[in-house]
């Protein structure tokens, strides 16, 4: 047996998922459950229909590369060549670890509450890797200031995710300026991986902004499926350098070969309507009002929701010390599915994230539910 992976722990969310039964409410996985636009597929079929279905290029159509490189339109990363597709998001976080840094010297910082997947990539690679926690009593608020204190010497990748999984916090374009002016000065360059999957789910003011806009050693994750409610579809990408990129695409070819034809001709067709990208925003907009006036009107405490569809909510101080127990508890009580704060990393003890994507029915009884159980436990 492979001694790194026998060290990684299985997948905590999906362990509290299996205990789910017929009836209780789901807050609890991330996955979108509005139906997805079907035109995409009914053009894409027409391809198959006319060319059949061969392999793409190893690193996707690249067609659909510059359309992917034209959308995000980040400086210096315009062309093909500065982009990979990949299956789904998780690959493309696999690819830039494996594909710029070295085991035997390099570290990674990643930024908490985070993503899950983040440490058990590095630790199957063996990458060594620190966390560095956003404040909670500031409402997990992204800090560049924090960011840049925590790093080491060896320090060589810095992982950031906004709009952020669990938080639903957008990094501010005024940290992430100072993140890249900070690393500007380092003797050596330190890749900023951002995952921003959840790009197009925004409620701030103005379009969550990349740290490629501003950090020439970025890279950058991203998918159909949070966006346009894709996540069977399993189609993502990888942007960054072109040199860096042909080392991904590499990885990519060894492992995987080539993403899905099938996939590479839906993602085409969406991005020659770029506007479907956005389509769902003001649905989850409204969704997220809903979710705010619940959780006003129950005294429940949660960081700011900015961005994504998930809502970390403070635990009443009887309950914060375990996180764990509280949502198998809030499971079995009221049968209420919510997720650790801790399944994010140490810096999120004490609390909980929701996933807000039920019917509105369904989140209104959960977070009333919720607030019962909260009230039972003296919050």
């Amino acid at each position: 047996m492979n001694p790194r992976l026998a060290a990684i722990a299985p997948s905590l969310l999906r362990a509290i998922n299996a205990r789910k039964r017929p009836g209780d409410i789901d807050l609890g996985l991330g996955e979108p459950t509005l139906r997805p636009d079907v035109a995409p597929f009914e053009a894409a079929m027409e391809r198959v229909r006319r060319d059949g279905l061969p392999y793409t290029p190893n690193a996707g159509l690249p067609e659909l590369r510059e359309a992917i490189a034209r959308y995000h339109a980040y400086p210096g990363l315009g062309e093909a060549a500065n982009v990979c597709v990949t299956i789904g998001s998780e690959e493309a976080l696999y690819l830039a670890i494996k594909a710029v840094l070295d085991p035997a010297r390099d570290e990674v910082l990643i930024v908490e509450p985070c993503y899950l997947a983040y440490p058990k990539l590095c630790a199957l690679e063996g990458v060594r890797h620190r966390s560095v926690a956003s404040d909670a009593s500031d409402g997990f608020r992204p800090s560049a200031a924090r960011v840049l204190d925590a790093l080491a010497p060896e320090t060589r990748m810095v992982v950031i995710n906004t709009p952020c999984n669990p938080t639903g916090r957008v990094w501010p374009a005024e940290d992430l300026r100072a993140l890249a002016e900070g690393l500007a000065g380092r003797p050596e360059p330190v890749w900023v991986l951002s995952d921003e999957v959840y790009r197009e789910l925004y409620y701030t003011s103005a379009p969550a902004t990349s740290i490629a806009a501003y950090h020439p050693h970025a890279l950058i994750a991203g998918s159909l499926s949070k966006s346009n409610a894709l996540t069977g579809l399993r189609l993502g990408w990888l942007i960054g350098p072109a040199g860096e990129m042909a080392e991904a695409i590499k990885v990519h070819q060894l492992v995987n070969t080539a993403a899905s034809t099938f996939s590479n001709h839906v993602a085409l067709e969406i991005f020659s309507r770029p506007e479907m990208l956005a389509a769902h925003r003001p649905l989850y907009a409204h969704q997220r009002a809903l979710l705010t006036t619940l959780l006003d009107r129950n005294g429940i405490t949660y960081a700011p929701v900015e961005g994504a569809f998930y809502c970390f909510i403070r635990l009443p101080e009887s309950l914060a010390r375990d996180s764990v127990a509280a949502a198998g508890a809030l499971l079995d009580a009221h049968r209420v599915m919510a997720m650790p704060g801790v399944a994010f990393g140490a810096a999120g003890e004490g609390w909980l994230r929701l996933s807000w994507v039920a019917t509105p029915e369904a989140l209104a009884t959960g977070i009333d539910r919720i607030a019962e159980f909260f009230a039972d436990h003296g919050g």
